[in-house]
């Protein structure tokens, strides 16, 4: 008996042996690189290189790019609103109260030129204000002294403070009558983007009764991500196109980044300064804005012809006219329109597949399975014996004459 067992534990470490020679001896949990077959590239673990005939590639929509030295621009896209601009902004405000008389300017959107009349109000303040220094006038010329001098200035000094225009305080010293009434100039030219006076209403200082708009210039406020902020800079020049206006581009340039990052959309303001001599771009208009940094060259590759599975990303080569090499890349985390970056994997030159690369990658991995797509002619790898066909005469039953008699029944 012992004989036997020691007979029986060599024939099963030589079965072992042989299995393990035939087999792949790598460690557990460990993958050894595959060829690409060209002996150049090491191919991604868990792919294999994948030959596809041309007439099949066409069936399936196989496309190729190139990777290319290209200029790197990050494009950044927002929408925003025109408004004017507010350092050319004139709010008009009475700085005496009364009645008003007369409007001169009667309906929002009315175009105004610095110094044009806007109304009239008759203020007993103002007229008490002329009485006085048409007295202290008299008095300083009747006994002239510095004393006297200085309530005459200072009654000058009050009606310009109320925005009484020089030459009108000149015209009441010559002749001696106060006016009746106050008229109200605009300090600045523009357009009437605001009005809330009307006649016969009683105003006083604080109520607000027009607003001018200088729209030479106006500004787009527009949103743009926190993580956009490293691509914009003050001075930095950008485009703005309306639809309203046949998304004709006006050139502007960035004035003002707010300091302050909104919480809930995790956005920026930015206000952009355009150009408005011809009157076009109106305030309350939609508007797109593009801005561009320049950042260099680099290769890069359409965005399609990445796969990108989270762990690593994979491009496929084309090595001939009908086989591709998977290839492990390293891109860059910016994307430069509908393109990536290319830091490592490929080369200037190098033709890559575009489009029905999801099926590629498929057959890549099939094969390096051991599998393939069934039903695909011309998608695969070379396997000789595939196409052999069956004998076309059957084997005859042991034992049988050629000819087929039964001999079993015949007698001697």
């Amino acid at each position: 008996m012992a004989l036997i067992a020691l007979l029986f534990h060599g024939v099963s470490q030589g079965v072992g042996e042989e299995r393990t020679s035939t087999s792949d001896k790598t460690m557990p949990g460990m993958k050894m690189p595959q060829s690409s077959g060209d002996g150049s590239v090491l191919l991604p673990s868990g792919y294999a290189e994948v030959r596809i005939a041309p007439e099949v590639q066409q069936r399936i929509g196989v496309t190729l790019g190139v990777v290319q030295r290209t200029p790197l621009t990050m494009t950044i896209r927002t929408v925003g609103i025109v408004r004017p601009d507010e350092t050319k902004l004139a709010h008009i405000h009475l700085k005496t109260e009364g009645w008003v008389e007369k409007l001169f300017i009667s309906f929002t959107g009315q175009k105004v030129k610095a110094g044009d009349p806007m109304l009239s109000i008759y203020s007993p303040a103002f007229f008490a204000a002329q009485r006085e220094f048409l007295v202290a006038l008299q008095y300083s010329k009747a006994a002239p002294s510095s004393g006297q001098q200085n309530v005459v200035d200072t009654a000058r000094q009050r009606l310009a403070l109320w925005d009484v225009p020089k030459s009108t305080i000149e015209v009441l010293e010559k002749t001696g009558k106060p006016s009746k009434s106050l008229i109200l100039r605009s300090p600045i030219s523009g357009t009437i983007i605001e009005k809330k006076a009307f006649e016969g209403q009683y105003v006083m200082p604080q109520g607000e009764l027009y607003v001018v708009a200088d729209l030479s210039t106006v500004w787009v406020q527009g949103k743009v991500f926190a993580y956009e902020l490293p691509h914009i800079a003050l001075g930095m020049p950008a485009t703005v196109t309306l639809p309203s206006l046949a998304a004709r581009p006006f050139a502007g340039k960035i004035v003002f980044i707010d300091p302050v990052v909104d919480e809930m959309t995790r956005s920026v303001q930015v206000r952009v300064e355009v150009p408005n001599s011809d009157g076009l771009i109106k305030p309350g208009m939609f508007a797109n804005v593009l801005i561009t940094h320049a950042m260099g060259s680099g290769l890069t590759v359409p965005t399609s012809a990445v796969i990108r599975t989270g762990e690593r990303d994979i491009v496929f080569r084309a090595v001939s006219a009908d086989r591709f090499v998977p290839v492990q890349v390293e891109i860059s985390p910016l994307r430069f329109d509908d393109r990536f970056q290319i830091l490592k994997g490929v080369k200037a030159g190098d033709e890559v597949v575009t489009s029905a690369n999801f099926l590629i990658d498929s057959e890549s991995r099939l094969r390096a399975g051991g599998g393939g797509m069934v039903g695909m002619p011309g998608m695969g790898t070379d396997e000789k014996g595939a196409g052999e066909k069956p004998s076309e005469k059957q084997k005859d039953k042991k034992g049988a004459p050629a000819d087929g008699a039964d001999h079993s029944k015949m007698r001697h």
